[in-house]
């Protein structure tokens, strides 16, 4: 019986131990550090969906966890590893702005373009392939909305976990707008505002701004810095605020840019003319709403406006009034006023209009012509030696005034370089502190890990006090019920005996060993004799024969 209780103890304990480590070695997942795992339920209930929501629906299941240990059926669940998902910061020191224009080229119709190079701050952009059909139609959909579609909200940098059966990720540059830009912002969804007729009519037609919410461009735009902007649902146009150089003039023989046009007197005059112009950062939404691009106000309004402004104005005057200082002057007070008005009109600022050169052909001829060549020649002498004195002193001062607007723009644009240099060292402190930010989000996450595994280490922690408790309890009933036991078996045989004397009295005799018994006898009439001999002396007297009259 005794045997029989060990062994059941003995097997009780076996089981237990074997269903820990069944349950430990099987059960249990782990993800380690930088990982993270889907679950997919083998048997349940069809989901209504390609992705169950519900623990008991069979399938992928929506939940991404995390690092950790966790314990789930096999025969039920499998874990598939999915990796996390990586928006990268950028670093700032890689970052460059390269103009696309050199300044040399003054007869070029284009404006100065940059080419941004660099390790650049990037946004993650989720696209939800799962759920019902958006019920208006539309591509971009709110995360909360559960629809499929584009996600508008955007991922920034940092480390996420992601389903990859439920979302897809694209990865796109941030907008970053360096110092001396602005950023236009167009709307890319909604409902489109409505045209606003020009004041030259249908030809002059222009859609308004757009408001929130509707689709075109805002009136607001984005000063220098970074911006994580889904590229589905708005985008940006970099805008070089200041002023910039626009030339008409004679690059060489085979590209001369000069205006024509005939004095009031008959004479061909060639100009070369600059134009110092710029756009206003409070005019920079208007401009891309009605013109597109920078190039096209280029097109639009200085490249063709300025010709005819010149046609217009120089057909008024003498041919020798191109050669004279002070009529030259007026000229150019009277171009510049003119297409400061036109291009005011369409929101761009014009400086200030210099004619470089002026060329002076005479009527009905070529170049090639001796005579048109001589009638020409004749008159700049003629006004030339009348007016030396004064046009040398006029060139003079032409000179300093260009002199002084040279520095001025060279100042400005030192002030510019100075700007551009403290936006990038803020840009610098802000992306030092996202990176910081980041970190420490990571760190958190990191705590939170770890406190969950403490967590989970406690709870079995408290298994394993619950299976000694239980282990224990276990060898106290087993030996309680042994003693039991045998204190029954004890009184059933005291019962048997019909009492506690006889039973003793069996148990004595049960036990009781006569050779472990010795007896001294030393004589007659002695008590201490040679017990162990005892019964042998005792035996030859009884067995002797009495003595006669005994």
């Amino acid at each position: 019986m005794h045997k029989a209780i060990g062994v059941l103890i003995g097997g009780a304990v076996l089981l237990t131990a074997c269903i820990a480590a069944l349950y430990w070695f099987t059960f249990r997942i782990y993800v380690p550090e930088g990982e993270s795992i889907v679950l997919v339920r083998k048997t349940g209930v069809e989901p209504k969906d390609k992705i169950a929501v519900n623990p008991n629906e069979k399938g992928i299941h929506r939940e991404v966890l995390g690092t950790g240990r966790y314990f789930f059926n096999p025969f039920v669940w499998e874990a598939k590893t999915v990796p996390l998902v990586k928006i990268s910061c950028g670093n700032p020191k890689t970052w460059e702005w390269t103009p696309t224009l050199s300044a040399d080229r003054s007869g070029d119709m284009r404006s100065r373009t940059f080419t941004f190079k660099g390790d650049f701050p990037e946004v993650g952009v989720l696209k939800r392939v799962v759920g019902a059909e958006p019920p208006d139609g539309s591509s971009v959909v709110s995360r909360a909305s559960g629809y499929q579609g584009t996600i508008r909200e955007v991922l920034t940098p940092g480390t996420y976990r992601i389903n990859p059966w439920v979302y897809k990720v694209e990865k796109h540059p941030a907008v970053v707008i360096p110092a001396g830009f602005v950023g236009v912002v167009t709307n890319q969804v909604g409902e489109a505002p409505p045209i606003r007729a020009g004041a030259g009519g249908d030809d002059d037609a222009v859609r308004r701004l757009a408001r929130s919410g509707e689709r075109g461009t805002l009136p607001d735009v984005l000063q220098p810095g970074i911006y994580y902007i889904n590229p589905y649902v708005q985008s940006v146009t970099l805008i070089e605020i200041g002023f910039n150089e626009y030339s008409q003039v004679k690059v060489s023989d085979l590209e001369n840019n000069h205006i024509s046009f005939p004095s009031d007197t008959g004479f061909d005059i060639r100009v070369g003319v600059t134009i110092i112009w710029g756009i206003d950062p409070k005019h920079a939404a208007q401009i891309i709403n009605e013109f597109g691009n920078v190039d096209r106000v280029l097109e639009t309004v200085i490249g063709s406006q300025l010709p005819s402004i010149c046609r217009n104005i120089g057909s008024t005057y003498d041919a020798r009034d191109f050669i004279h200082g002070e009529k030259r002057e007026m000229f150019q007070r009277a171009l510049t006023e003119e297409l400061q008005e036109v291009c005011r009109a369409k929101n761009v600022e014009v400086l200030l209009a210099l004619v470089r050169e002026i060329e002076v052909h005479a009527p009905n001829t070529g170049s090639a012509s001796a005579a048109g060549g001589e009638v020409t020649e004749d008159l700049k002498r003629t006004i030339q030696q009348s007016y030396i004195a004064i046009e040398n002193r006029i060139t003079k001062e032409k000179q300093r005034e260009a002199a002084t607007v040279r520095a001025e723009l060279e100042e400005a644009r030192k002030k510019v370089d100075i700007a551009r240099e403290t936006i990038q060292a803020d840009t610098r402190v802000m992306v030092a502190e996202i990176l910081a930010d980041a970190e420490k989000e990571a760190a958190q996450i990191d705590a939170q890990a770890k406190l969950e595994v403490a967590q989970i280490q406690e709870q079995n922690a408290r298994f394993d006090a619950q299976r000694t408790e239980i282990l224990g309890q276990a060898r106290t009933d087993v030996e309680k019920f042994r003693k039991q036991a045998e204190a029954d078996g004890y009184k059933l045989l005291v019962d048997a005996f019909g009492g506690g004397r006889a039973f003793n009295l069996y148990t004595f005799a049960e036990n009781f060993q006569p050779e472990s018994i010795r007896l001294i006898f030393a004589g007659d009439g002695t008590f201490w004799t040679d017990l162990e001999r005892f019964q042998d002396v005792g035996a030859a007297k009884v067995l002797a024969p009495k003595a006669s009259g005994e």
